[in-house]
């Protein structure tokens, strides 16, 4: 018996009507199509040659007018000679550069000798005041060397009927906007270097009526697209989500160059058409398809009633019914068996296979329970068994009033681990850290591996506050020596959130999150400590969670807004430069302290946002400052530990150099200690790649962290900033006064610029002045200034780059 497959009788019949219809629709739809653009280039090609002709002669013709006007007005026919003509078209220059787009007039005598000119005469010139020396009429004719220009040469008579020649050169630009506005696209004047491989973009484009989206379109093209080609058959350019079609129409060539008139039109319209097609031709189809369908169907009607017979029996397979299943007769092709036969024997067979596999299953489900509860890694009991165990306690409380208590652990800075050393090594770390943990529970309550580095230790019932912080404080000293890890040592740290029921009805879940809030809290105080969960930890969450979604509306509502605080040379008075500061105006709550929100948001997306804005008016701010003429200055940049780690900050800032114009020089970009220090190896590359491109470095809050001369000596860094914290006590506090000291002698012999925070007084300012430091940023010059003012305050305050008040330091 020969066997025929079900899914080549039904794909022989679908796909041969199918494929007959979309060739015989794609055919008429894009023949259509061509004849229809091909009809439009032509059109486009001819009225962009009728309109330049006549947007030209309209030009020469209004020149033509104006200087029988001119000459009029002049009562040229009573003058002797062409001096007053000379002076008054000396008068008259400027007014037909702005009025007619003049660029150049020359008035040559009859013996070809100028009278005036307003540029030297080019040999075009000469050939054109000839022809007018020949002909006795007006001449013009298109000039294209660098440019091309209208060249009107004009006889003009005096009282003795000699005669002079006005030549005037007219821009393109009135013609080409004529062009623009007749025709309703956009058109260009470009020149192409001489070479019969030159492409479109290489051109010039001279003038245009849009140079944006010229120099757009003709960049977008491939090296391929000859200009030769362009100019025969025109070229279709997508753009910005519509489709441009570029004709180049020849208007004058040079010994070195080839000028052209472009013309792009929108043919977005074509291309809506095609999508109208289109439709037409998938609803065709499905049209087809339908009747097709319908009639596969009155085909496969035998078929489908035996899958149908066996799709409803199926089910009892997964039901275990297999003796059941087996009892149903299905009717079979005894002539031209199909996979429906083969599927009816096979399901048969599948029956008593499923029959006898799920007598296995059933004896290793036992097995498989247990390996379920239980982390392979660790051995210990997994997030599985303590979810089992926890609910079975907190039922039991809700009866008999016991007291149920977790500690949630997490160990410190674990990623770094897996990062330098492999996931290898990790395992190996986290194998020992269980078993130190599990050592330390002992017959407390149950160690489990919560997940990745995380652990939950559920303590037994009614287990005293007392006992779970002294548990706390044994499994934190049970890290105090170091985890060796074949040849490497790891000293590793935990962070411990405890959370106890206190007689309150919770769930598993809430109580793992309250040990989890209190764990974090841990971390916030820089790890290896234990913290008992209280209500107060929820509610700087819950703040937290608010803060966020209120800065994430603030950036879009445009709530945010930067001061700007003047920084000096302290013996000089001559502004340096200004640092920004970042101000909230709350609709509701009126101006947010930065310390309310930014120590919140540090680590928060919604700070990497905020962060990228703060830069961009950074830059704005100071291209208002260098049109104001305060130019030779810095802006000094506050990055957030996010913000500087985050993998977009390089491409961003060069962005916004190439947008702005401006270098990158004129930036400071300020860190804090906590920052550099966090990954040192990483901090360096990063801002040893931004001060390639220009950008200074300055450590914020400079002795309040980690300062560290082998930090400083390593680091890439420019400027050193004292905290007001040592500034305010200076005077009265003689630590204070000989740390600020030391640093600006440390900085120095460093060779790094040292800038003083917070100088509120002139002795103050008279003490850092004396002992060499060289920058003063304070309230004793001026507090922040909101960007609104600052323009003004510029212009009030500062004259010449130097601070108008001269502020005495003696």
């Amino acid at each position: 018996m020969s066997f025929v497959s079900v899914s080549v009788k039904l794909f022989a019949l679908v796909v041969s009507a199918l494929l007959l219809l979309s060739l015989s629709i794609s055919v008429l739809s894009v023949a259509r199509l061509d004849q229809e653009f091909s009809q439009y280039q032509s059109n486009k090609l001819r009225q962009g040659h009728v309109q330049f002709e006549t947007q030209s002669k309209l030009v020469r013709e209004q020149i033509r007018s104006w200087l029988e006007s001119f000459t009029d007005l002049i009562q040229l026919k009573n003058q002797n000679n062409f001096d007053r003509a000379a002076q008054a078209l000396e008068q008259q220059f400027d007014a037909l550069q702005i009025n007619h787009n003049v660029e150049n007039i020359w008035l040559m005598s009859a013996e070809l000798q100028p009278i005036y000119q307003s540029a030297p005469y080019t040999q075009q010139v000469m050939h054109s005041v000839k022809n007018v020396q020949e002909t006795y009429a007006p001449v013009h004719y298109l000039s294209c060397v660098e440019q091309c220009q209208q060249l009107v040469s004009i006889p003009i008579l005096n009282a003795k009927g000699d005669m002079a020649i006005v030549t005037m050169a007219i821009s393109l630009v009135d013609v080409v906007y004529a062009i623009n506005q007749a025709l309703e696209n956009q058109v260009a004047i470009v020149a192409f270097n001489k070479s019969q491989d030159v492409t479109l973009a290489q051109a010039n484009i001279i003038t245009s009526s849009a140079t944006n989206l010229m120099y757009a379109l003709f960049r977008l093209n491939e090296p391929s697209d000859l200009l030769a080609t362009v100019k025969e058959s025109g070229l279709q350019v997508e753009y910005q989500q519509n489709s441009y079609l570029i004709n180049m129409l020849e208007l004058a060539s040079s010994p070195s160059q080839d000028f052209y008139m472009a013309q792009v039109d929108n043919v977005s319209s074509f291309t809506d058409k095609y999508q109208t097609y289109r439709m037409q031709f998938i609803l065709s189809t499905l049209t087809i398809f339908i009747i097709l369908a319908l009639l596969v169907n009155f085909v496969a009607g035998p078929f489908t009633k035996r899958l149908l017979i066996l799709s409803d029996i199926l089910p009892l397979l997964a039901r275990k019914k297999f003796d059941q299943f087996r009892a149903v007769q299905i009717t079979q092709s005894k002539v031209f068996p199909d996979e429906i036969d083969v599927l009816i024997n096979a399901t048969t067979d599948l029956s008593y296979e499923l029959e006898q596999l799920n007598i296995e299953v059933t004896q290793k489900t036992k097995e498989l329970e247990n390996i379920a509860m239980y982390d392979l890694l660790t051995g210990l009991p997994n997030r599985n068994m303590l979810n089992f165990q926890l609910r079975k306690q907190l039922n039991n409380k809700s009866s008999n009033n016991v007291n149920v208590g977790i500690l949630f652990l997490d160990l410190d800075d674990f990623k770094k681990v897996n990062d330098s050393h492999g996931h290898g090594e990790g395992d190996k770390l986290l194998v020992e850290a269980a078993n130190r943990i599990n050592l330390s529970v002992s017959n407390i309550g149950m160690s489990c591996r919560f997940g990745g580095d995380e652990f939950v230790v559920l303590l037994n019932e009614n287990t005293s506050n007392e006992v779970a912080e002294e548990l706390a404080k044994a499994i934190l000293k049970s890290f105090q020596a170091p985890i060796k890890v074949n040849s490497a040592m790891f000293y590793v740290t935990c962070s411990i959130g405890i959370a106890m029921t206190e007689g309150l009805d919770i769930k598993a879940s809430e109580l793992v999150s309250h040990a989890d809030i209190a764990m974090y809290e841990a971390k916030e105080y820089g790890g290896d400590r234990y913290f008992i969960y209280h209500g107060d930890m929820f509610q700087r969450v819950a703040h937290r969670v608010m803060m966020e979604g209120e800065v994430k509306q603030a950036l879009a509502k445009g709530q945010f807004s930067l001061s700007l605080q003047p920084q000096l040379a302290a013996k000089t008075n001559k502004v340096h430069g200004f640092e920004a500061l970042l101000r909230w105006k709350h609709p509701e709550r009126g101006m947010v302290s930065p310390d309310d929100f930014i120590p919140l948001l540090e680590n928060s997306e919604h700070m990497i946002d905020l962060g990228y804005w703060v830069i961009r008016r950074c830059f704005e701010l100071y291209d208002e400052m260098r049109a104001a003429g305060l130019g030779d200055i810095i802006i000094a940049i506050n990055l957030s530990a996010a913000q500087f780690a985050d993998v977009n900050l390089h491409r961003f800032l060069e962005d916004l150099l190439e947008e702005f114009k401006l270098n990158a020089e004129n930036f400071e970009l300020e860190l804090t200690e906590h920052t550099l220090v966090k990954d040192i190896d990483k901090a360096i590359v990063t801002m040893d790649a931004l001060r390639s491109i220009g950008f200074s470095f300055a450590i914020d809050d400079f002795g309040t962290g980690y300062s560290s001369l082998t930090y400083l000596k390593r680091m890439p860094v420019d400027v050193i900033k004292i905290d007001r914290s040592f500034i305010v006590g200076m005077l009265e506090n003689h630590a204070d006064f000989q740390i600020i000291m030391s640093t600006i002698a440390m900085v120095k012999n460093l060779g790094l610029t040292v800038i003083a925070e917070g100088v509120e007084t002139q002795a103050q300012l008279r003490t850092l002045t004396e002992n060499d430091c060289d920058l003063i940023q304070g309230y004793y010059f001026s507090k922040p200034i909101p960007e609104a003012d600052l323009i003004e305050f510029i212009n009030r305050e500062i004259i010449d780059g130097n601070w108008r008040v001269n502020v005495s330091t003696s």
